[in-house]
């Protein structure tokens, strides 16, 4: 597993990965997915590292685009946490390792203090994630996300720079 910048070559896995039922039904990315929405995520991810706001990698597993990690980080040395994977890669701990090493990063280069995950409830593929990485599940707070004009409730979680992993 390897974390690096996003390559346009990327593009085919990553309109795959956001056209997937499971990415759409528990994650933001647009739906119906078109090929400009390839664009423009890129754009995003590029604007982010330029203006200080959000650090994303793509995920590499055997050679190949796996998914996205990213923190999405604020002025009070906190960030929030987003990941999403390629269905191609799921079920093999891939995530887990990417996660844990974005916030070993997060915490040794960056200095953050805190980082949250927020995931619609039932999406249990991200709290097992979320868990193995040592995130304390604080609690649902209803009405916490919202996607494509609609609300969900939502499970919470946090970890400190200071909590065993």
């Amino acid at each position: 597993m390897l974390l690096r910048q996003h390559r346009p070559e990327d593009a085919d896995a990553v309109f795959e990965q956001c056209n997937d039922p499971d990415m759409q039904r528990w994650t933001t990315v647009p739906v119906p997915y078109e090929r400009h929405h390839v664009e423009e995520f890129s754009a995003h991810l590029a604007q982010g590292w330029d203006d200080g706001t959000l650090a994303g990698f793509a995920v590499e597993a055997d050679g190949r685009f796996a998914g996205t990690v990213d923190l999405r980080l604020d002025e009070a040395r906190w960030a929030e946490v987003g990941f999403g994977l390629h269905p191609a890669a799921r079920g093999r701990g891939v995530m887990t390792r990417a996660l844990s090493t974005l916030l070993d990063w997060g915490f040794a280069d960056l200095g953050l203090v805190g980082v949250h995950w927020r995931a619609v409830v039932g999406n249990h593929a991200s709290r097992r994630v979320a868990e193995k990485c040592g995130f304390r599940v604080e609690g649902e707070v209803r009405g916490l996300l919202v996607a494509r004009g609609k609300r969900d409730d939502g499970w919470i979680g946090s970890l400190l720079a200071t909590d065993p992993r």
